[in-house]
């Protein structure tokens, strides 16, 4: 069985330290983001009557919410012509999980934009780690190998690989290209090269600076009250007065709403009495300070990094708390990957069965357990 880890690996490794990275690598309300492949795509199967492969819809959890920035970016990308770019930006600097890429994954199943370009819409994961003109270069030939079948070795400058790549795209039909954690402009410059009749680029970023001039960037914010609420009590009947605190306590912000459902979910399958458990949750997040200890009651501030490490560790050590013994340990290993590199169940396996002497079967249940948790996501599909 093939499947996809979103790692918190930065958040781990750096245990818990004073700087921002705690936040900041959290980006996808699905979990803590660090995507396992390399260059992520739909599932595919092959059109007769062109080189592209046609994607298939991406799958919407149906605990995502409707949200005004979905349509305006579906407007935005299908009212483009050829090389224009559309941009997903987190409102807050620096911070991650307002779910940007969960939003991007919407828009890519959106019927209109299926229907605007017939299928061929792709995403490809650029990510942290991605750093220096070799490295960029390599992820350009790896994108036109899918893309194209082309593996004709153009060298280590990102430039002529961006050439190349604009070259064979020009020759397509009319496709979006979904450009995914985008962390700074020399990344995404190959891939905004040419092909201005046919491509239209749909970028996700925590720092808009990277989008090119003219192109049409979309804020993603702190949930509504309504949304968040949405979010929280998905599948759980609370009561109206904890889930209201809960939702200030966390901000409104995607990625800790959904840790918090999850997390009370995990508890009501037990026999837990939700409520109960909700309170106990909101109690632990006041006392370990993401709300700030003069005035409990006070909504998170989200611009301050620390108020935002602070609720991200909270969350983490509550959701971790649920796991069978050495279930922590185990967690926290995972840190030790590179973020936004691609890591493969198996070598997952084989570390825990290294560092804990765990058999395959025990190793994938912890992993499922994990993502029950929302402390990371499987996707068997891959």
């Amino acid at each position: 069985m093939a499947a996809v880890v979103w790692l918190g690996a930065m958040a781990v490794r750096d245990g818990w330290g004073e700087a921002d990275p705690v936040a900041s690598v959290l980006g996808a309300t699905a979990g803590i983001a660090a995507l396992i492949a390399a260059l992520r795509t739909s599932s595919t199967s092959h059109a007769s009557d062109a080189g592209l492969p046609l994607s298939a819809a991406p799958a919407v959890p149906d605990w995502v919410v409707d949200r005004a920035e979905v349509r305006e970016v579906v407007a935005a990308v299908c009212r483009r012509r050829g090389g224009g770019a559309v941009g997903i930006t987190t409102g807050l600097h620096g911070a991650g999980g307002f779910g940007k890429t969960i939003l991007a994954n919407v828009v890519c199943a959106d019927p209109k934009v299926r229907r605007h370009f017939r299928g061929r819409v792709y995403v490809v994961t650029i990510g942290r780690e991605v750093r220096g003109r070799s490295a960029i270069a390599a992820k350009v030939a790896e994108v036109t190998r899918y893309l194209t079948g082309d593996a004709r070795e153009i060298g280590q400058d990102p430039d002529l690989a961006g050439q190349h790549l604009a070259g064979l795209l020009a020759q397509q039909p009319r496709m979006l290209l979904v450009l995914d954690d985008v962390w700074e402009a020399e990344q995404l410059a190959p891939f905004l090269q040419g092909a201005s009749r046919t491509c239209v680029r749909l970028v996700t970023t925590r720092n808009p600076g990277v989008l090119p001039p003219g192109s049409r960037p979309v804020t993603v914010d702190r949930m509504s009250p309504q949304q968040a609420l949405a979010v929280l009590t998905h599948g759980l009947d609370l009561p109206e007065s904890v889930s209201r605190a809960l939702v200030e306590a966390t901000g409104r912000w995607a990625l800790l709403l959904r840790m918090a459902n999850q997390r009370l979910a995990a508890q009501a399958a037990t026999g837990a009495d939700p409520a109960a458990a909700a309170y106990q949750l909101l109690a632990r997040l006041r006392a370990q300070g993401p709300t700030g200890a003069d005035d409990p009651d006070a909504p998170l501030d989200l611009n301050d990094p620390k108020r935002r490490n602070a609720a991200v560790r909270a969350s983490i050590q509550a959701a971790t708390t649920l796991l069978p013994p050495d279930g922590a340990r185990r967690f926290a290993e995972l840190g030790i990957f590179a973020e936004d590199e691609a890591i493969p169940v198996p070598l997952v396996l084989r570390l825990w069965q290294a560092t804990g002497h765990l058999g395959e079967a025990r190793a994938r249940a912890l992993c499922k357990q994990m993502a029950d948790l929302s402390l990371l996501s499987l996707d068997t599909a891959v």
